[in-house]
């Protein structure tokens, strides 16, 4: 189940507090006893990748190669994902306790301060991330997500919220039958759908990538997956916004069906001095469709905004701006 290791030759900058390391992977017990895998690559500032809901890192397939050549990437499966154990029955599985297990990862690894990289879900969990351990986050970097409620803002409709529910007691009552039938959906007509909607840009993904995100789905077991998707409906980072007080870049897809773009446009307005990065014909896998684009903007904010001593002296705070 491992996952292959990515690597790539940049071109080196100026960086503080450069370090070697070699590629390495292991596991860490969460409070509740939860073994959380985690793989490590590249040498450099000190990152942290933040899954989506179901994923298990696929959507940094381009982005660890583009920045571990400066780059200390540390990225972890979140309970239930990929080679992470599946947490106990009643376990809490929010952004907060996710939140909490990414902090245990980071110390873990030695990381005494992190930028952390949020997609989807991550998002909320980077949010999480800096209101709960503030101490050891120096900067956001969140990537076609929203603040929370997003099991209402999906598709800007109520479908989810209905759904969640109702499928939700089936699990209950038939286990067995439901998890069966989530474990056997063939990957081939899911792609379909996918390449055949409006759901991802059919001209810039390629068909493999979206054939092996599909390919790992049925390794969640879905009431587990349901816990997730309630627990972050529930969430809402909105309140604390305002107060975040570390460099913040958003990267927003025009066309997110999943995390409308709307929610990406107040959160950047809402966090002072936030950049926001809007791509025009973007989807919910922005970072697997636009790659150059994303890529080159992270590399520049990390290095403008984050890297110091000359980032705080020449970059003030920007205004929120496409």
């Amino acid at each position: 189940m491992g996952r292959a290791r990515m690597t790539a030759n940049l071109p080196s900058e100026p960086a503080a507090a450069k370090r070697p390391s070699a590629s390495s992977a292991g596991f860490v017990r969460s409070s509740d006893g939860t073994e959380l895998h985690f793989d490590r690559q590249g040498v450099g500032r000190s990152v942290l990748l933040c899954d989506g809901l179901l994923c298990d890192g696929h959507i940094w397939k381009y982005v660890a190669p583009a920045l571990c050549g400066e780059c200390d990437l540390l990225h972890w499966h979140y309970p239930g994902h990929g080679e992470s154990q599946d947490p106990p029955e009643q376990a809490d599985v929010g952004p907060k306790r996710l939140a909490d297990d990414a902090a245990l990862v980071a110390r873990s690894a030695g990381f005494d301060r992190v930028t952390v990289l949020g997609h989807s879900l991550g998002v909320q969990v980077a949010l999480e991330l800096w209101r709960r351990h503030r101490g050891i986050v120096d900067g956001l970097v969140l990537i076609c997500g929203s603040p929370g409620n997003i099991v209402r803002d999906f598709h800007e409709n109520a479908v989810l919220k209905w759904l969640v529910p109702v499928v939700d007691v089936a699990g209950r009552f038939l286990p067995s039958a439901v998890t069966a039938l989530w474990r056997r959906i063939p990957s081939d007509p899911l792609l379909w759908l996918a390449m055949h909607s409006r759901e991802v840009n059919t001209r810039l993904i390629k068909t493999a990538d979206l054939a092996q995100y599909f390919g790992r789905l049925g390794r969640v077991e879905i009431r587990l997956a349901l816990r997730f998707l309630e627990a972050a409906g529930h969430h809402d980072a909105t309140p604390f916004l305002r107060d975040i007080d570390v460099p913040v870049l958003v990267v927003a897809a025009e066309q997110d069906r999943f995390t409308p773009a709307q929610r990406s446009r107040f959160m950047a307005s809402a966090i002072p001095g936030a950049e926001l990065l809007m791509v025009p014909q973007g989807t919910h896998s922005l970072p697997i469709e636009q790659p150059e684009i994303v890529n080159l903007r992270i590399r520049r904010f990390l290095r403008e905004r984050l890297d110091p001593p000359a980032a705080a002296a020449t970059n003030p705070r920007p205004r929120p701006s496409e």
